[in-house]
């Protein structure tokens, strides 16, 4: 019995922390009430050197933008390469703005990572308390016995104590307006929360329902 109890608790452990994966928004910005990105041409750009990652993000955003009916691309199609440590100056990006804006581009939404927090969690399991009740006796003035139940607490299960470490993911998503001045371009922040993942798929498509629904909402 104590093996059952202790291998359920274990169980139990198990799929909380692969439930823990899960994306979340923290945190939302936008300068209007309502988006229009109706009959807008959206790119959306991951920031990131690691290719299988940002063709992920890139896809799944993207056909996800498409299902609701927005004209999107990703930024694969045009900049196969992105160098995350290559300051541009002012000049620069601008250049690269009227650049898009030449192909169609209205609407950029770029996702990056901006933090990462590792952290350590701790799980009891076991550890109950059964009451055992056994007989007492004493002799009483008149030298008879009374005979009385008393009772002890005592440990019915072995605790049992797991820590297991996990990583949080910070995501910051910027959207911004092309078609409007250089002054009212961004137009909405999103930032997420990625808890301990374990699939990049799963992650990936999660993270993409979250963004377009907030964005829709």
């Amino acid at each position: 019995m104590k093996t059952i109890s202790k291998i359920l608790g274990i169980l139990t452990l198990i799929v909380m922390v692969t439930s823990c994966s899960t994306v979340r928004v923290v945190g939302s910005w936008n300068n209007s009430k309502e988006l229009n990105l109706n009959d807008k041409r959206i790119m959306v750009i991951s920031k990131t050197d690691d290719h299988v990652v940002r063709s992920q993000f890139e896809s799944d955003l993207v056909n996800n933008l498409r299902e609701h009916g927005l004209n999107s691309m990703e930024s694969l199609t045009v900049f196969p390469r992105i160098d995350t440590e290559d300051k541009l100056s002012e000049n620069e990006v601008q250049e690269i703005v009227e650049d898009l804006k030449t192909k169609g581009v209205d609407i950029i939404i770029l996702n990056s990572l901006k933090d990462t927090q590792e952290y350590s969690r701790t799980e009891t399991t076991g550890g109950g308390y059964s009451t055992l009740w056994y007989p007492s006796y004493f002799r009483g003035s008149n030298g008879t016995f009374y005979r009385y139940y008393s009772s002890i607490y005592v440990q019915s299960e072995p605790e049992s104590t797991i820590t297991y470490s996990g990583k949080k993911y910070i995501l910051e998503t910027v959207i911004y307006d092309l078609t409007k001045d250089d002054n009212e371009q961004l137009i909405s922040v999103i930032t997420t929360e990625i808890d301990n993942p374990k699939s990049l798929g799963t992650i990936s498509k999660d993270f993409s329902k979250r963004i377009v629904n907030e964005l829709l909402k």
